[in-house]
């Protein structure tokens, strides 16, 4: 028996160290996209800022793709269970649906640089999949009477694509030099979010007040710390 427990604990201590690794090279990568730009970084940068050989890296990642892909799907979730406090404190469906967005073009308008990494999550077939799956499973979880109303599944998924789609066009211009009032592309984007999603705002520029304060009070997370931290802490660049 003891010699059982002690074969948990050691395989436990390896996918620690592997989660570990995992973290790190997310990291170095997401430093490295931000200080390069997501095209401009290669697998060996990313090896190199490290100190992980590059074998190790692919047994834990595809590719490069599949490194931005999973810091993408760690920040949505993040973003999601923001959403899902909003909803319980606020009570109102569009302002949790919105608030991921909002954050996503907020981290951008404060950055080209972060847009430009927003952007390259967008125009990945293989997060934009995965941000729908866990979307449609977060709507599923939270927004259950809304769900039951939505007839075909498969147009949802259309909806939640294209509200991707519209996101990801703006943050890539703001990665290109548009320097455009945060809170008027959120206003835009909700008006797009509420036709597209066929659920009706009454009051657009209070509802955009309100996402648009939440955002900006830095009282959002992501991995553990306030964008509004992370946005001050930022490497510097020329």
């Amino acid at each position: 028996m003891q010699g059982t427990a002690e074969g948990k604990a050691a395989k436990k201590s390896a996918e620690e160290k592997r989660e570990e690794a995992r973290d790190k090279i997310k990291m170095a990568a997401v430093e490295l996209f931000y200080l390069k730009g997501y095209e401009n970084t290669t697998t060996r940068d990313i090896v190199l800022k490290t100190g992980i050989l590059n074998g190790s890296i692919y047994n834990r990642f595809k590719n490069k793709e599949d490194i931005l892909l999973s810091a993408v799907t760690d920040a949505l979730h993040d973003f999601l269970e923001d959403s899902k406090n909003v909803f319980s404190k606020l009570d109102d469906p569009m302002s949790a649906i919105i608030l991921p967005a909002a954050i996503e073009l907020y981290l951008a308008s404060s950055s080209p640089r972060l847009a430009d990494i927003i952007y390259n999550a967008h125009r990945s077939w293989a997060a934009v999949c995965e941000y729908v799956d866990i979307y449609e499973e977060w709507f599923n979880e939270v927004f259950s009477d809304l769900m039951n109303g939505i007839r075909n599944p498969q147009i949802f998924r259309v909806r939640v694509s294209a509200i991707i789609g519209a996101v990801g066009n703006v943050c890539a211009q703001y990665a290109h030099g548009f320097d455009g009032d945060y809170r008027g592309v959120l206003n835009t984007m909700v008006r797009v979010a509420s036709s597209t999603m066929e659920i009706p705002v009454f009051n657009i520029t209070e509802l955009v007040d309100r996402i648009a304060n939440i955002v900006e009070s830095g009282d959002v997370y992501l991995g553990g710390r306030k964008i509004s931290e992370i946005i001050s802490c930022l490497p510097k660049t020329d």
